[in-house]
């Protein structure tokens, strides 16, 4: 990887969500810089003291009409419905960056040096503040969740909405329409209410069946609402349709805690719930029933599974070693007492755009990321680390890159910066140490989204099942625009930041002689080999993995998948029906259950 050189910054430097400008403090000054060359375009001067006490920088979010990068529902690219900003719709976009401490917000245009705008917020303090639907909008929610204040900054009116259950969740804007829906709690009872796009008048108003909800997410499609109670009460998931209408309610026995995280597929093919028994479970979005179920297990064998350990050489080095299977991963016991059980899945993600990868992590195994495929319906890969992981993220549009954060060593004295990646095209993870001196504070990392590819006339749309767009990739090979093209990353500190830029795994000299001796490549390259370095514009696991949608695994009575065969359901005796993997003359009853998974009509379980 290649590194810039260090600039100084007070606070966490923030990247556009654009990825063209990246914001960063130098008391008292706030500087933003081009994120692809890093040179200053403009450098505002601030109040000493508001400087010093900044809590909030955030960027004005993305326009939601960009066809090209909209979330696609029944495979169909979406629009917005309603023409609510016709600057948006002419392609004019402004770029805004807010600034906030306990009692004031500052918001700054980036071209327009005259534009500024000053709130403040009075009584009840600011707990949270974020960009509304467009950069028109602030929305501040007060301590003691008092109330939340939405301003309009081009009439400079306010409105406000009493008694919110949160101030950093259980709110949202629908996709397509931004609608804002919010969770309230003004009595014994939770509610939620559903406001305009532009005035934020009540729309609607629907009281929920819950104790005590803990959440709600919009659905990609702005179809669906869901929410979810507390883990106390029980396993229970309810789905509400856009207008407030109750539709579904999925719910199931549990010894002990219930829900833990609900994440929705970014096609909204499916609403994934992570429990505290440590299991995945997948509703479809058309009945929102489970369909796939995943077993966190503290024991692998499975064939096809990599397993990566986190290792340390003498002079201090990281890096991942291949780990023989059958392995068992670390774990941390479990304490019924404790405020907080560390137990359960606590971090989903789901790979960009196309959501065939989903990276978990379960709290009682604190140092392993799992990687799964739903296109194999089986983990794809496992990551062992040293210390406990701390964030995993993708990359917002290269969909099989991840970046995984681990907590700092405590018996160490010197913090080093440590940031670990994986990809389906490298031969192994990386261990990336950042180059800086010393870490003073907290340790952070974020992506810099790199330039959108482009889809050729001839590409397909995405579909509703889990599959990623296979369509080729038109780019630009200019050495002007190769630098911009490698996946960036922003690391740093409390005291400064710096770049890096991920490079890819050349092709050796020799395997390509080894395959012009065996044929395969004759006076030049097939149209799948590799040139060099991957296309970082669009990369997808498809030519590795089988072409296979989920709906066609529990249509289809045998499906070979890598060893494994899946059989109907209908065909055997019993409620669910058995898949197994070659197990060289062991009966079933002879090997240990390592993993296991359940598809409805189709029961899936892996015995080794």
């Amino acid at each position: 990887m290649e590194f810039s050189s260090v600039f100084r910054a007070a606070n966490s430097s923030v990247p556009s969500p654009n990825g063209t400008f990246i914001a960063s403090i130098v008391p008292p000054k706030l500087v933003i810089r081009s994120a692809s060359s890093l040179l200053v375009q403009r450098v505002i001067n601030l109040n000493p003291r508001f400087a010093s006490n900044i809590k909030f920088m955030k960027w004005s979010p993305k326009p939601q009409n960009d066809i090209n990068g909209s979330p696609s529902w029944n495979g169909f690219w979406c629009k917005r419905r309603s023409g609510i900003d016709n600057s948006e719709e002419e392609g004019i976009v402004t770029r805004r960056v807010l600034l906030a401490d306990d009692e004031t917000i500052l918001v700054f245009d980036v071209k327009d040096e005259k534009w500024t705008a000053t709130i403040s917020q009075g009584f009840g303090g600011i707990k949270n503040v974020e960009f509304g639907r467009n950069a028109d909008e602030i929305v501040v929610f007060s301590d003691f969740q008092l109330k939340v204040t939405v301003w309009n900054l081009i009439t400079s009116k306010h409105i406000e909405i009493p008694h919110p259950k949160f101030s950093t969740k259980g709110f949202g804007y629908r996709p397509y329409t931004s609608h804002f829906a919010i969770l309230t709690r003004s009595g014994t009872h939770d509610a939620i209410s559903i406001h305009q796009n532009t005035t934020y008048r009540t729309s609607s108003v629907f009281t929920l069946p819950t104790l005590d909800a803990q959440g709600l997410k919009w659905s990609p499609c702005g179809r669906w609402l869901a929410v979810w109670d507390s883990a106390t009460v029980g396993y229970r998931v309810l789905v509400y349709t856009a207008d407030g209408h109750l539709y579904r309610t999925h719910e199931k026995p549990c010894e002990g805690l219930g829900v833990k995280t609900v994440e929705w597929s970014p096609a909204g093919d499916f609403l994934t719930i992570g429990s505290y028994d440590g299991k995945m479970c997948f509703l479809s979005n058309y009945t929102f029933s489970p369909v796939i179920s995943m077993n966190h297990t503290r024991t692998i064998r499975l064939p096809g599974v990599t397993v990566w350990s986190e290792c340390a050489s003498s002079a201090r080095d990281r890096y991942y070693s291949l780990v023989p299977q059958p392995t068992t991963l670390p774990t941390v016991p479990f304490n019924p007492s404790d405020a907080q059980p560390k137990t359960g899945i606590s971090a989903m993600a789901f790979s960009n755009p196309d959501g065939t990868l989903i990276a978990t992590k379960s709290d009682s195994m604190p140092s392993t990321v799992w990687i799964w495929s739903l296109k194999l319906l089986r983990p794809y890969a496992v990551l062992v680390h040293l210390n406990p992981v701390k964030s995993i993220n993708w990359h917002p549009s290269i969909p099989d890159l991840l970046m995984i954060q681990c907590a700092p060593d405590n018996e160490s004295s010197e913090q080093t910066g440590m940031v670990y990646l994986w990809s389906t095209s490298w031969k192994r993870p990386r261990a990336i140490q950042v180059p800086m001196d010393k870490v003073t504070g907290s340790f952070w990392a974020k992506w810099v989204l790199t330039p959108r590819p482009s889809r050729s006339n001839n590409s397909s749309v995405a579909s509703t099942s889990p599959q990623p767009y296979t369509g080729r990739i038109d780019r630009s090979h200019s050495p002007q625009e190769e630098i911009d093209k490698r996946p960036m990353l922003l690391f740093g500190d409390k005291e400064g930041f710096i770049v890096g830029y991920v490079e890819d795994e050349p092709v050796p000299d020799e395997e390509i002689m080894d395959q012009e001796s065996e044929g395969l490549i004759d006076g030049g390259f097939p149209e799948k080999c590799n040139r060099g370095n991957v296309d970082w514009d669009y990369y997808s696991p498809s030519g590795e993995l089988p072409r296979r949608s989920l709906s066609s695994a529990s249509r289809n009575s045998n499906i070979s998948i890598s060893g494994i065969r899946i059989h109907d359901g209908s065909k055997s005796r019993g409620d669910l029906s058995g898949v197994s993997e070659q197990t060289n003359g062991l009966s079933r009853k002879e090997c240990d259950d390592t993993f296991e998974y359940r598809v409805r009509k189709s029961s899936v379980s892996v015995n080794t």
